[in-house]
C-alpha cells in the first residue's frame, strides 16, 4: 500500500474530574497530516466501554476502509477505562498503536486499577499488554503490525514534534470540549 493513501485515526479523551460520570472521546482522522474528519462518543469514567466505543466508531465510519492504523493516546482513557489494543485490532482488522511520551510500566497502573474497582477485570486487560517499545522518540504498544510497521506509521503520520497528527488534533479537540479551550498536546 502506498503511504499516499494511508489514513490514520487517533483517539484521545478529556474530562474534568474522576468524579465525572462521562468523558469525551474524540477520534481524528487524517490523511498523512491533513485532517479529514472527526469521530465522537462519550465513555464512562473508570468504566469498561472505551474498547467497544473505539471499535464501533471505526466500523461505522465512512473512513473505515481507508484507515491503515488506529493510534491511541495511551492505553487508559477516562481514568482507568483500559483500552484492549489486541481486541480493537482483531475486531477492526487495523494496526493499533498506543503512543506515550514517557515510559510507563503496566505495573505502575496496578494501584489505580485496584482503586477504580473491578480489579481482576482490569488486570486481565493490562496483563495482555507487553512492555512498551521506544520508536521514533515515543513509547508504543502495538498490535496487528510489526515494530517496523509501527515506526513507518509513526513517521508517515507525524508532522510536528513526535506525536502523530491525528492524536495531536484529537487531544486539542477533546480538551476544548472539556475545558472550553484546547490544552497543550
Amino acid at each position: 500500500m502506498s503511504s499516499k493513501t494511508w489514513r490514520f485515526a487517533g483517539f484521545d479523551d478529556s474530562f474534568r474530574s474522576l468524579k465525572d460520570e462521562k468523558a469525551h472521546l474524540v477520534g481524528c482522522v487524517t490523511a498523512g497530516c491533513r485532517v479529514e474528519g472527526f469521530l465522537y462518543a462519550t465513555v464512562s469514567v473508570d468504566g469498561f466501554d472505551v474498547t467497544d466505543k473505539i471499535v464501533d466508531l471505526i466500523l461505522s465510519s465512512k473512513f473505515r476502509k481507508q484507515i491503515a492504523c488506529i493510534f491511541l493516546y495511551g492505553i487508559t482513557f477516562a481514568g482507568m477505562n483500559v483500552a484492549d489494543i489486541n481486541y480493537i485490532a482483531e475486531r477492526t482488522g487495523k494496526a493499533v498503536i498506543s503512543v506515550t511520551k514517557k515510559k510507563s510500566s503496566i505495573e505502575n497502573l496496578i494501584p489505580p486499577a485496584r482503586k477504580a474497582g473491578d480489579f481482576e477485570r482490569r488486570l486481565k486487560i493490562l496483563r495482555k499488554i507487553r512492555e512498551p517499545s521506544f520508536v521514533n522518540g515515543v513509547y508504543v504498544h502495538f498490535s496487528n503490525c510489526s515494530l517496523e510497521d509501527a515506526a513507518l506509521y509513526l513517521r508517515a503520520s507525524t508532522c510536528v514534534g513526535k506525536i502523530p497528527e491525528c492524536l495531536r488534533i484529537a487531544h486539542l479537540v477533546a480538551s476544548a470540549l472539556a475545558y472550553g479551550e484546547s490544552k497543550k498536546a
